[in-house]
């Protein structure tokens, strides 16, 4: 099984998913740090290179605990990068399942952690990459189930209906690529 690796999406790619399909996450073209776009992770599925994107931790990652606030659990369309500190939990970012896109190979640019000169951002990175690693089998079977939940109509289960449609993206991807018949 391939190791995951953190990519980059063409900026034209998700600009031409956005005007179909609004709920794709932005590259924030225009307020970017450096020249940071939103990066992921890919897998393979259903014979698309489906692109997970990483998110920075938001207030919703967190509930009121006792005196002060912990990070939720990982749950099916959203897993939580974790790393211990000191041996205190932090939360680095999270992994949007439920916002995974299909891309074509050609869109999908691999991003190069060796020549990251920001170090704070390159740490960051480097940290959610060893628990994407640590816990590929997880991400891989929650992808999986989502997928299968949202190609099913089965919204037996709450989030499978803020999942993205990805049969409207892989229709939308063939389409990009030529491939649409």
């Amino acid at each position: 099984m391939e190791e995951f690796k953190v990519y980059s999406v063409s900026d034209a790619y998700i600009s031409y998913l956005r005007e179909h399909e609004p709920n794709v996450y932005s590259n924030k073209e225009d307020n970017r740090t450096h020249t940071r776009k939103y990066i992921g992770i890919v897998m393979d599925m259903n014979g698309f290179n489906y692109y997970i994107p990483m998110s920075s931790p938001k207030e919703s990652d967190y509930q009121i605990a006792g005196d002060g606030k912990v990070i939720k659990k990982s749950i099916v369309p959203i897993m939580r990068i974790t790393e211990k500190c000191n041996g205190v939990k932090e939360l680095k970012g999270t992994l949007r399942i439920s916002h995974m896109i299909p891309v074509p190979e050609a869109e999908l640019v691999l991003y190069d952690l060796d020549h990251e000169e920001d170090l704070d951002y390159k740490a960051l990175v480097s940290a959610e990459i060893i628990f994407i690693r640590k816990n590929a089998d997880k991400i891989r079977d929650n992808a999986e189930l989502l997928y299968k939940q949202k190609m099913n109509n089965d919204e037996t289960a709450g989030y499978v209906k803020s999942a993205l449609n990805y049969i409207k993206l892989e229709k939308l991807c063939r389409q990009y690529s030529g491939d649409e018949k």
